[in-house]
């Protein structure tokens, strides 16, 4: 079962579109709308597809065609070297346009994707790994509110653990300790939308105690 509440209608549409789209065979749903979906903790406004597939295998020119002819408003990266993929904003219109990244794995998935209500999305443990690299670069708000949804089930060790099966070669266990209590960059976002009605201050304590706890 799939937290449909946490996204408006707009990106609900659009992603089980892409979802059925052939060009979209090779990619899954990630990041903060995978998790909110798969948690239901708070509103979630874009979508981050990603594939493991081959560098270079994915015609990105047939997603550029595919979205221009399904839907109404679309810009972005259009032609040219994708790199590691593309951006777009796609919708009915420019006022209920949803923002669209479409990119590379840079490292391989470690678990099998999951199917929900005709969604593929990364795992629970896929997302975590994720988001912990995100703290190891210096994380979000946001990131920080997602994992300490999660720290009644996982706690910092494991995310920790999770990290490095998924980045193996980037893994920097005392790097991800020292950022996941820096709260400097984080303290100047916006609040997420929380349906659980969590304040920022308290996530922030309960972080760093269970930070405190952590022998590495």
């Amino acid at each position: 079962m799939l937290y449909w509440n946490t996204v408006n209608n707009e990106l609900r549409n659009i992603l089980l579109k892409l979802m059925q789209a052939n060009e979209f065979r090779e990619f899954r749903l990630v990041g903060g709308t995978a998790l909110s979906l798969h948690l239901g903790h708070r509103i979630s406004v874009d979508i981050d597809l990603f594939t493991d597939a081959t560098y270079r295998s994915i015609d990105f020119d047939a997603i550029d065609h595919y979205l221009r002819n399904s839907f109404e408003y679309v810009v972005g990266d259009f032609g040219g070297n994708p790199g590691m993929g593309k951006s777009y904003l796609i919708g009915s219109s420019s006022d209920q346009a949803i923002k669209l990244d479409v990119y590379y794995s840079m490292d391989p998935f470690f678990q099998d994707e999951m199917e929900y209500d005709g969604i593929r999305l990364a795992t629970v443990e896929e997302i975590i790994a994720m988001k912990v690299d995100v703290i190891q670069r210096g994380g979000r708000k946001k990131d920080f509110w997602d994992l300490h949804e999660l720290l009644p089930r996982y706690d910092v060790k494991t995310m920790i653990d999770l990290h490095r099966q998924r980045f193996e070669w980037t893994h920097d266990p005392k790097l991800i300790l020292k950022n996941f209590v820096d709260f400097q960059a984080a303290d100047q976002d916006f609040d997420p939308i929380c349906l659980l009605d969590k304040e920022w201050i308290f996530i922030k304590e309960d972080i760093e105690i269970a930070v405190d706890s952590v022998n590495i």
